[in-house]
């Protein structure tokens, strides 16, 4: 049998980064002063990290190759998906691949992705309520901002006792108790009825849903906003990986290696 099918094997596997890793790393596994201050973390993306990456034969070694890299492209999907979602109106998908080859990196992989990801945001309501001062006016340090000159010159205090809402009920005793509270809704019509029959000054000046209330002695100011339903799409994202077997770092910078990525997992050793 001739040799040369062997050679084109094994040149095969230098191209993609292979040559000379034809044995495991037989180093003791890193101490707990060698691991990033950030182990034990995790981003709970209910990815199965795989252990045991390195093999001692070049057969072994590819499929750890190939396990860490299909890891690396479903880990990358998940992970864009819980970064950009930040509530449950918003519905996003990301599909990941592989921008070059994987390369044996110091103690683990170098793996590089590319993705693409679309969605869509169901229409809601944001519900936001805060406590104000006498003049019907949120603190300046809480998270609502209103225009001054939609506040009425007397405003007028409703019982917390005339909102039936239970949601509503919550949020306001939330927002007298610390400061503030936000929340988000489906959208309805019931909050609309709240303020059919209110007196003028126990609502905002031209704003559909404004109401102040009176939380067992605690003036809060009630507003009530809705949100369009969007498509979004997100193009191409860029991202570097280095996975060991105990560390995966993340980097979203072309020209930065990924072995100063953000620690994103860590696993002390078995």
């Amino acid at each position: 049998m001739s040799s040369h099918p062997r050679r084109a094997v094994l040149a095969t596997l230098a191209s993609v980064g292979l040559a000379g890793c034809t044995s495991s790393d037989d180093s003791d596994p890193p101490s707990e002063d060698e691991l990033p201050d950030q182990c034990p973390t995790s981003a709970n993306l209910d990815v199965t990290w795989p252990r045991d990456i390195y093999t001692r034969s070049i057969k072994g070694f590819v499929t750890g190759y190939e396990s860490v890299a299909e890891f690396v492209k479903t880990y990358e999907e998940a992970y864009l998906v819980e970064r950009n979602t930040d509530h449950r109106f918003e519905s996003y998908s990301f599909s990941a691949e592989l921008d070059q080859t994987p390369d044996k990196l110091a103690d683990g992989f170098h793996v590089t992705v590319r993705s693409a990801g679309a969605g869509h945001l169901d229409g809601y309501l944001t519900i936001q309520a805060s406590e104000v001062d006498s003049d019907g006016i949120p603190d300046a340090e809480q998270n609502m901002r209103i225009d001054e000159s939609v506040v009425p010159d007397d405003p007028e205090y409703i019982s917390i006792d005339e909102v039936e809402d239970q949601i509503l009920q919550s949020v306001l005793q939330l927002a007298a108790d610390s400061g503030y509270k936000g929340y988000r809704a489906a959208h309805t019509t019931q909050y609309e009825e709240l303020i059919e029959e209110l007196p003028p000054n126990a609502s905002l000046n031209d704003r559909q849903i404004g109401v102040y209330i009176n939380v067992d002695g605690t003036p809060v100011l009630l507003t009530i906003d809705e949100n369009g339903a969007a498509a979004k799409d997100f193009g191409q994202i860029f991202a570097q990986y280095y996975v060991t077997e105990y560390v995966i770092r993340r980097t979203g910078e072309k020209d930065k290696s990924p072995q100063d990525g953000r620690v994103v997992e860590c696993r002390p050793p078995r």
